[in-house]
């Protein structure tokens, strides 16, 4: 590995700062990272963004605290929901049926439950998916402020926007007051180094004491010092960078289009649940490959390309500024090769996965289910039990089921399809 990592592999020495307690160059390189990304307050996160949300849920919510959550919300919610105690309300959203995937919640159906559920503590919306959409946030954002419940934004992979106009607004612009970045997901940090912002007016003395409890107590300071020199060099150089990407991507879309291989527009998403998306992630239907999604990444792996995402009918690639001409090229070159070997083939028929099906019902809060009693059973068997684990295969972290919820005949379906038939899960032993 060389010297100079061992060199730089410290720990909590005297000149170098606490993470939990900050004084010194780790509360500077903070409140550097606060000023330059519009928050009031930003916490270093070593655990990864999954640390920040469930911190989040942790101080702002008590036993029985309900939480209004996106069915499409990463696995890290419930971790936060089974820390806390908290119920989840769940919002169905709206799903793209073509694709099998998550387009965003709307106004209506948040205003619908907070007017249903009274003394809601918590509204979580994503921005953006796995996928690159975004919800209309700052709608959503002022309608929860109206019932005066707080909002926090899983933006993990979203920590680049706002650095170029043509991608969607970062969460802190339209008055989140929580903020969680996966900076290692697109601004170059080392990776599960994330960061935690908090608008203006937020103590975060909660927040902290939640994150003493699930951040290490011995960080490590390559990742700390990662986190502080994404900040600089997005501050120094990301606009123009971020620029560059954009130009580029916007190009390799038209390029695609071309080929008869179009990415997901934000044409193809209008109505009120998404309010746009990530031109930089690329989410591709591969049914004129005559391929599912996941035997294209495998082909495309074979061609040196790794995608981000592989689900039944799509792939999803991004490009960063690490990306060029030649980079780009190779990809298109690539994608052709697979368009001529399956020339003839047509499209491959592909078995549905369930996309937004109907909600489960909450036997159990998430937490009650997790310390209960549990037996396994095999998944054939499990129709109208209670669920005791959480089912969310990454990526993208989509939750099948959750701890708490009864075993409804569509997720046994779809529990059928991901583990197979003769697999088992955990039940509440009842």
């Amino acid at each position: 590995m060389g010297r100079g990592v061992f060199q730089a592999d410290l720990t909590e020495l005297p000149e170098l700062d606490n993470l939990y307690y900050p004084e010194g160059p780790i509360r500077e390189a903070q409140e550097r990272a606060a000023a330059f990304f519009g928050a009031g307050r930003t916490f270093f996160l070593v655990n990864g963004a999954t640390s920040g949300i469930a911190s989040v849920i942790l101080a702002t919510c008590r036993p029985g605290d309900k939480v209004l959550v996106p069915r499409y919300a990463h696995r890290s919610v419930w971790s936060g929901l089974i820390l806390s105690g908290s119920r989840p309300v769940y919002l169905k959203g709206c799903w793209l049926s073509t694709l099998g995937l998550p387009l965003g919640v709307t106004p209506g159906e948040v205003e619908e439950a907070l007017a249903l559920h009274k003394g809601v503590k918590l509204l979580v919306l994503v921005h953006p998916t796995y996928e690159g959409l975004v919800p209309p946030t700052g709608r959503l954002v002022k309608l929860a402020h109206r019932y005066k419940v707080q909002v926090l934004v899983d933006a993990a992979h979203g920590s680049h926007f706002g650095l170029d106009d043509r991608l969607p607004p970062s969460p802190l612009k339209l008055g989140a007051d929580y903020v969680v970045h996966g900076t290692h997901k697109t601004l170059g940090a080392f990776t599960q180094a994330a960061m935690l912002h908090l608008r203006a007016g937020l103590d975060g003395d909660g927040v902290a004491e939640a994150l003493r409890l699930l951040q290490t107590s011995s960080p490590s300071y390559l990742l700390l010092a990662s986190l502080d020199m994404a900040r600089y060099v997005a501050e120094l150089k990301g606009y123009k960078l971020w620029a560059k990407a954009v130009d580029r991507a916007l190009k390799l879309r038209q390029r695609l289009r071309e080929l008869g291989l179009p990415c997901l527009e934000e044409g193809d998403v209008v109505g009120e649940a998404a309010a746009g998306l990530d031109v930089t992630r690329l989410v591709i239907p591969t049914g004129p490959l005559g391929l599912s999604g996941e035997e294209a990444a495998a082909a495309l792996r074979r061609l040196g390309h790794e995608m981000e995402l592989a689900r039944t009918r799509y792939v999803v690639a991004i490009l960063t500024p690490g990306d060029d001409e030649r980079s780009t090229g190779s990809f298109l070159r690539a994608l052709r090769t697979l368009r001529k070997e399956g020339a003839g083939r047509g499209s491959k028929p592909l078995e549905e996965l369930p996309a937004g099906e109907s909600l489960p019902p909450l036997a159990m809060t998430p937490r009650e289910a997790f310390f209960a009693r549990h037996r396994s059973v095999p998944v054939r068997e499990a129709q109208g039990k209670i669920a005791a684990e959480l089912v969310a295969p990454c990526p993208p972290g989509y939750v099948v089921v959750a701890p708490g919820e009864v075993l409804t005949p569509e997720i046994v379906d779809r529990l059928t399809l991901i583990r197979g038939k003769d697999s088992l899960i955990r039940v509440v032993d009842v």
